[in-house]
């Protein structure tokens, strides 16, 4: 499935924002922005299918390739401003937002990077990932116009994949109060059904009919409505909205409905009817057709219910690793501890027969006055006493009272005077 994934976010980048899903799931049309998640561990071979759906689709019709960076950084890689020509009546500084491109693909080869550019302080990465799956505006209403870049909604198509690492896959998770991990359909690079013999290469191009995919507006026309910072009025930008069979508006309305009444899934489940919608939409695409099939949306139930298996695997393996990191953490502080204490006693031993032998002269000596001569190794000085006193190192002299404290201490004669 990994490389189904990975040909059908090619699929979404090269198709016009124009084209859109039917309001299945709200009042609005939705997008085809698609967002990919590839788990697996080191060197499974994330990236592979990733290359392998370039060469079955090798035309994404100039799509930016690029990742993430920051939250302005996504709006840039749409829009940028130009000098107004004077000939038009601009003025000297005036600029304009012009349309750099309408499509990008967003390859992030490991979760890490994404959540370095989410976790820098003030990072909006995280929610503008979130707007640009539902194709919502991009950009801020900055005070300075010279720095102001707005994306209209339904007016760029951004298709994005990224590789998961199990261990590492909290960067995702540790986000679902946002929404971000809920927007991914989840595929696993482990494939147990996969001949032990290796399969003959194919040859020739994908057997779809890509052409039959509708083209662009043209970019004056993008450039007014990036300009006007709507799709709204009459600047010739119409939506195609695909077509979807009775079957899957009883659904939604089901799972609406299901909703309404408290039975719906958990958080994790919260975007699975658009995640349908989407992939139904694009596989009729990959087949050259605006008219989703009943086929096409069963088919797309599968897709979605291996994606939330892989997801929720990856979300026991995240679990288990952490699990298993906390007792390593315990075990290791447990152990330095234990040599940290061992390292102490051996110094309350050396300062108690430094006392006994500094008291010599003097004759034997109460144990709680040693301890007050131990200073910061005091907490060990009776536990030394009694350990150097198991190795004959130092005697009880007079009665044994039974206690360490008020029992009198000196060397052993082998010891004295060394």
């Amino acid at each position: 499935m990994t490389l189904l994934l990975d040909v059908l976010a090619r699929v979404s980048a090269l198709t016009p924002p124009t084209v859109v899903i039917p309001p299945l799931v709200g009042a609005s049309p939705a997008s085809l922005n698609l967002f990919v998640a590839t788990v697996g561990g080191p060197g499974t071979g994330k990236g592979l299918a990733s290359a392998a759906a370039g060469i079955l689709v090798p035309d994404i019709r100039g799509a930016v390739t690029t990742q993430p960076a920051s939250g302005e950084g996504l709006a840039a890689i749409y829009a940028n401003r130009v000098p107004v020509p004077e000939g038009e009546g601009g003025h000297k500084g005036e600029t304009r937002i012009h349309c750099v491109t309408p499509r990008a693909l967003l390859r992030v080869e490991e979760i890490g990077t994404l959540a370095g550019a989410s976790s820098r302080q003030g990072s909006t990465v995280t929610p503008t990932l979130c707007s640009a799956w539902s194709g919502e505006p991009l950009g801020a209403f900055n005070k300075q116009e010279a720095n102001r870049l707005t994306v209209p909604a339904h007016a760029y198509r951004l298709s994005m994949t990224v590789g998961v690492q199990p261990a590492a896959s909290n960067a995702l998770f540790g986000n679902a109060g946002t929404g971000l991990p809920q927007r991914f359909l989840w595929s696993d690079t482990a494939d147990p059904d996969a001949p032990d013999v290796k399969p003959v290469k194919p040859t020739g191009d994908l057997p779809c009919d890509l052409t039959a995919i509708p083209q662009d507006p043209d970019a004056t026309t993008f450039d007014a409505v990036y300009q006007a910072a709507t799709i709204r009025g009459s600047l010739g930008y119409k939506l195609t909205e695909m077509r979807f069979p009775s079957e899957a508006y009883e659904e939604s309305d089901q799972q609406r409905l299901d909703v309404l009444h408290g039975r719906d899934g958990g958080m994790l489940d919260s975007h699975g009817m658009q995640s349908k919608a989407k992939m139904a939409a694009l596989l009729a695409l990959m087949d050259g057709r605006m008219d989703v099939s009943v086929e096409d949306w069963q088919l797309a139930g599968e897709i979605v219910a291996e994606s939330n298996r892989v997801r929720d695997r990856c979300l026991e393996l995240m679990h288990s690793e952490m699990q298993r990191q906390k007792v390593d953490y315990i075990a290791d502080s447990d152990e330095a501890r234990a040599q940290a204490e061992s390292r102490k006693l051996e110094s309350a031993k050396r300062r108690v027969m430094t006392i006994l032998e500094e008291n010599a002269q003097g004759g034997e000596i109460v144990g709680y006055r040693i301890r007050q001569k131990c200073g910061k190794y005091g907490d060990m000085c009776y536990r030394a006493l009694s350990e150097l006193f198991g190795d004959g190192r130092i005697e009880k002299v007079g009665t044994d009272t039974g206690s360490d404290s008020s029992s009198q201490w000196t060397l052993a004669p082998e010891y004295a005077g060394l």
